[in-house]
């Protein structure tokens, strides 16, 4: 496995040299093994970058994210569909059943708000959000999700935090470490010969990545968790603090057979595991549960 996140910076010319990227600023040209590569951030708007080099590291999988003038993940380079049973793996993910579907959101669900109890525990109390998992049915009818999410954020930020103010510095990390998160699960669903804009459950027309926004849930709250202690309401987030919330892939989490993994691996296994439920090869998804 890769481990390797290159961050672009500063004005730079990236290209392909015998299976390396280059980078080329003004004053020095460095050379990167793609084979060392798991991600690319391009930080800086000035930067230029060759197709040819794209298009070399789309085909080892590796992730390129570009970022806006207001330092927030706005679009991802990655290799398109080789997996070479795509069509019958999109077709198996078509026909899978609405009921089928909605017992995985609720497993989903159920994750996403054990993993925030988890979280919760560890700075307050979290009896609240462990009582109810046991409302969680088939497809979340209840929406026990948003009535978890509604009483999380206030007792994990405060009575005063809401996830719509702009101008809170957390939420700016929030959706940055999300994105992030979210990228990484894109691109193991295209690897996965899966189609991304089929979610489970979100199911916009206007969204291509349908089936990332459901498989982000349960990772939510380990970002959550990382900006609880790193970052302020009212100070901006640091190049180190970015590092470190794409570094948040690398962290460590426990496997359905009780073993640890990272967070990177877990991704990967619960992708894998939705193509072999499409397929009819298994009968759950494999999710994850947070280090205690």
């Amino acid at each position: 496995m890769s481990f390797k996140q290159i961050f672009i910076k500063t004005k730079s010319y990236l290209s392909y040299k015998n299976n390396s990227m280059s980078v080329k600023n003004e004053f020095t040209e460095t050379l990167v093994s793609l084979d060392d590569i798991d991600i690319v951030l391009v930080e800086n708007q000035q930067t230029t970058i060759t197709s040819a080099l794209l298009s070399n590291m789309a085909k080892v999988n590796i992730s390129v994210i570009f970022v806006d003038n207001k330092y927030h993940p706005s679009a991802i380079s990655m290799g398109l569909y080789k997996n070479s049973r795509t069509a019958k793996i999109q077709k198996a993910q078509i026909v899978t059943k609405k009921p089928q579907l909605n017992r995985l959101w609720q497993n989903i669900i159920y994750s996403k708000i054990l993993n925030q109890a988890d979280i919760l525990k560890r700075v307050k109390d979290g009896d609240y959000l462990y009582s109810l998992l046991k409302r969680v049915t088939s497809g979340d009818k209840k929406n026990i999700e948003a009535l978890a999410a509604s009483y999380y954020f206030r007792k994990l930020f405060g009575e005063d935090f809401y996830r719509n103010n702009s101008k809170d510095n957390r939420n700016i990390a929030l959706n940055y470490g999300y994105s992030i998160i979210r990228s990484s699960i894109a691109r193991h669903i295209i690897a996965y010969g899966l189609n991304p804009s089929f979610g489970i459950w979100h199911s916009s027309e206007l969204n291509s990545f349908n089936l990332a926004d459901d498989f982000i849930e349960p990772f939510r709250p380990i970002v959550d968790y990382y900006v609880l202690n790193n970052i302020s309401k009212e100070n901006p987030i640091s190049s180190q603090n970015k590092q470190e919330l794409v570094g948040l892939l690398y962290c460590k989490v426990i496997n359905s057979q009780n073993q640890q993994t990272l967070v990177n691996e877990a991704i990967k296994n619960l992708v894998a595991s939705y193509q072999s439920f499409c397929l009819k090869k298994r009968d759950d998804i494999e999710l994850f549960v947070l280090i205690k």
